[in-house]
């Protein structure tokens, strides 16, 4: 089988070079499906169309392993989607994500190969691709990636890994993992993958009840969907930005990033490109009329199965009254009554958060996999393809 490699081609969907976005995707939702059971959350093109046409706070690359005329080795739909371009199969893709506002010292690589063509040396060969691009972006020195996976093993299986700071687990036979350490870059930290099963019990309009009470009269809530108020967009911003400095990364070089109320916008003008809805609910503190505590969620309007448990966050001078059980609690119970045919509902949580991973634990939310945060100097990323 002969396959090159190239940068994937911009285009709108309904443009004949939107092969490389429905090749891309489909790609993704076959790695999702092998390496954690479930293709929920795989992005979806019109979502890889959206971020590459507008890149005001992120450079991002992508490149394409493909096969001209090539048919998938287990006789499925071809990973190119079929386009009526006739794009070519697409087997595998590469990832460069670079911030152009902070953490400007960052590289964020990502491959992917899917499984009908893993083991044939395309993988090596995105990566190197990938690792030159960042190469040449000036000022950065450090590469961060993932690797994601269905389950955590047991303490006492043979080829347990704990993460450095001593929370969390990974296979060490993970193909992915095998995968980065032969390219010199190593596991850092772990991030817990959770879901809720809907609906849910009793347990959360109890919860909900218990944190009013701690939170007592000083707080009022707001809840909006699809939209922020211009009123509170920079409030929100500002809890967004507070999320970047206190949620605990040990480990990874990562700096707090700056929120304004015009970063929202392009946020929001995004989501709303790429077809996803979201719940937000925000407790102000009627004292100073300032928000201190926000959660989000976000699902596709037209894809009822399941949404993702996105931001959550307290400011520290207001942490201790249940605001960030109160906020999940009410937004869960809005989504509910906005999506009832809703069976799921996804998160992640860094295994060294205790206490937003105990909230989740008490409403609900189970382990179901997760990801192992990767990391080392982009300078001692090691050549894979001779």
């Amino acid at each position: 089988m002969q396959w090159r490699i190239l940068e994937a081609p911009h285009g709108d969907l309904d443009h004949p070079d939107g092969w490389a976005y429905r090749g891309i995707a489909e790609v993704e939702r076959q790695v999702a499906l092998a390496d954690r059971g479930t293709d929920d959350g795989a992005p979806t093109a019109r979502e890889l169309a959206v971020s590459m046409t507008d890149q005001t706070y992120r450079r991002r690359r992508r490149l394409v392993a493909v096969v001209d005329g090539g048919t998938p080795a287990d006789g499925g739909t071809p990973a190119g989607g079929g386009t009526p371009a006739g794009g070519p199969l697409v087997v595998g893709h590469g990832f460069l994500g670079c911030n152009l506002r902070d953490n400007l010292h960052r590289a964020d690589v990502y491959v992917a190969v899917a499984p009908p063509y893993r083991r044939r040396g395309i993988g090596a060969a995105l990566a190197d691709a990938v690792v030159a691009l960042a190469r040449a972006e000036p000022g950065r020195t450090t590469a961060l990636s993932e690797v994601e996976f269905a389950a955590e093993p047991a303490a006492d299986a043979p080829d347990a890994l704990v993460a450095p700071t001593g929370n969390g687990r990974i296979s060490a036979d993970l193909p992915g993992l095998r995968f980065a350490r032969r390219a010199g870059i190593g596991l850092t930290m772990i991030s817990r993958r959770s879901v809720l099963r809907l609906p849910v019990s009793d347990d959360v309009a109890r919860l909900e009840e218990q944190a009013r009470a701690a939170a007592g009269p000083d707080y009022r809530l707001h809840v909006w969907r699809d939209d922020i108020p211009e009123r509170w967009l920079a409030g929100y911003a500002a809890l967004e930005e507070r999320l970047t400095i206190d949620e605990p990364n040990p480990g990874l070089d990562v700096e707090p990033e700056h929120w304004d109320a015009e970063r929202m916008r392009h946020e929001m003008r995004e989501l709303r490109e790429a077809g996803r809805g979201w719940l937000l609910t925000a407790a102000e503190h009627i004292p100073t009329g300032e928000l201190v505590a926000a959660t989000m969620l976000l699902y596709f309007p037209d894809r009822q199965a399941y949404s993702e448990q996105e931001t959550t966050v307290v400011v520290p001078e207001h942490r201790g009254r249940r605001l960030g059980m109160l906020v999940k609690c009410v937004n869960l119970r809005e989504h509910t009554r906005v999506r009832p045919a809703t069976e799921r509902i996804w998160t992640w949580n860094n295994e060294d958060n205790p206490h937003m991973l105990a909230i989740n634990v008490a409403m609900g939310f189970r382990p179901a996999g997760g990801s192992a945060m990767l990391q080392a100097p982009l300078a001692d990323l090691r050549t894979l393809s001779r």
